[in-house]
């Protein structure tokens, strides 16, 4: 069951894993990530496959009509029919064994980051559907934050977004006038 031996002094259990940071520079920083979503030299340098997509960022609409009954095979194919698939399969052909010892520490496996969908109450259907979408992750709006938008410290990831999670950015970002 064990491998090797004991770690010579092990990591403490009162070790500082987070770092206060200031809520405004907090706040500047994710409207940065989220308006580097929008530029396609940033996410094409990210490493995802956007050359098919019609628009950066990419706005679904049409999922409002089936909230809870939205199933992952309608998701897929709404996603193909964006130009998403490349993005997607990339994804899939990247899951690899991780190198070291963390393949006996539970986390055997590693995959690439694909597209992030952001969605709202009324499409809450989506987050059901897309959670057995490989790398696909999801988000509700106003819980965006820095480590989803920017993974690694890298902007630029592929979002998708429902329509009308996109009309309420306004309200949580503001716009030129408030």
């Amino acid at each position: 069951m064990c491998r090797k031996a004991r770690m010579f002094a092990p990591l403490k259990i009162w070790r500082k894993w987070h770092r206060k940071v200031n809520i405004t520079q907090r706040r500047h920083a994710v409207a940065a990530a989220l308006a580097a979503t929008a530029v396609t030299p940033l996410v094409m340098a990210r490493g995802h496959q956007v050359s098919n997509v019609p628009e950066m960022p990419l706005v679904v609409g049409g999922l409002e009509k089936s909230n809870d009954s939205l199933t992952t095979k309608q998701l897929l194919a709404s996603l193909m029919s964006f130009g998403v698939g490349d993005d997607l399969l990339k994804v899939r052909k990247s899951k690899n064994t991780r190198a070291g010892k963390g393949k006996y520490r539970n986390s055997r496996y590693v995959m690439r980051k694909g597209p992030l969908i952001v969605y709202n109450d009324e499409t809450s259907g989506v987050k059901n559907a897309a959670r057995n979408l490989p790398g696909v992750d999801t988000c509700h709006v106003q819980r965006l934050n820095v480590l989803q938008l920017a993974p690694g410290g890298h902007l630029g990831r592929f979002v998708i977004f429902t329509a009308d999670a996109f009309k309420s950015l306004n309200h949580i970002f503001g716009t030129h006038t408030k």
